[in-house]
């Protein structure tokens, strides 16, 4: 039996949207959004959501283009990456991405949640929908 939960990430250049699995694997949780502009630390603070939620493997939304491309986004994630996997030592995957803010902003409208001034939700709301997505795969 699957015990152990999944950290959803969806890299922005403002903002984290961090999403969390239950520890059975079925269920996305938006969590939290962290701004990059308020919190120098950010790495810290996924670490520090990883020891308290006892995360044992991240998946990193990876932003492609719609025709599939990289794009500079791509790359600043893959850097991103680069640099969690140094700090944390826990499995990390990527999973695309594609669509994912906008199935969030769709969901929220569909909740009658006004996404103009609730960025911090589209991108916690985006972690789940890249995590769901991921856990769909592993199952």
């Amino acid at each position: 039996m699957i015990n152990h939960r999944v950290m959803a990430i969806d890299y922005g250049g403002r903002r984290i949207g961090i999403a969390i699995s239950d520890p059975l694997q079925l269920i996305a949780y938006p969590y939290k959004t962290i701004d990059r502009k308020k919190s120098s630390n950010y790495i810290d603070d996924i670490k520090k959501i990883i020891k308290e939620k006892d995360v044992k493997s991240v998946v990193v939304g990876y932003p492609l283009t719609m025709s599939g491309n990289e794009s500079e986004q791509t790359k600043l994630t893959l850097e991103f990456i680069e640099i969690l996997k140094t700090k944390v030592d826990i499995e990390i995957h990527k999973c695309d991405e594609r669509l994912s803010s906008q199935e969030a902003k769709r969901y929220l409208k569909q909740q009658n949640i006004k996404i103009g001034h609730n960025k911090e939700k589209i991108d916690k709301v985006s972690a789940s929908i890249i995590l769901d997505q991921f856990l769909s795969t592993i199952k």
